[in-house]
């Protein structure tokens, strides 16, 4: 039913260059940035992080305007290096929401947000 490799996830950010500075900096892969987007590889999923202000879909701005961007979606990518990721994004404009802990299914895991608000749960099997 869904073709593979042809999915993606639209995100908006007021400050694209503190975006594209945070990502690049926790080691996610930048596939591309122009001056409305940047492009970001994180595990098996791109992220296309838009500048809200260049929203061209009169139907999407609405999205592009959203005061609580991060909602209560969460994106979890693994990761090889757990603890490394979490000093990275401490020392970064991202927020750390939880310590690294072991959860329920064998994993130990943190919760963060990006500059923007989006929630990410990184974790790494032990």
């Amino acid at each position: 039913m869904f073709t593979k490799n042809s999915s993606f996830n639209v995100l908006y950010t007021e400050d694209l260059n503190s975006t594209h500075e945070f990502y690049k900096y926790i080691g996610a892969e930048i596939k591309k940035l122009e001056s409305d987007k940047v492009v970001i590889g994180i595990g098996d999923f791109d992220l296309h992080i838009v500048l809200d202000s260049t929203e061209p879909v009169e139907e999407y701005k609405v999205l592009a305007s959203s005061t609580n961007k991060g909602g209560a979606a969460i994106f979890y990518s693994e990761v090889d290096n757990i603890n490394e990721l979490f000093k990275n994004i401490e020392s970064t404009k991202g927020k750390i929401l939880s310590e690294i802990y072991n959860n329920h299914w064998g994993a130990s895991e943190f919760l963060c947000e990006d500059p923007n608000g989006y929630k990410f749960a990184f974790y790494q099997m032990i």
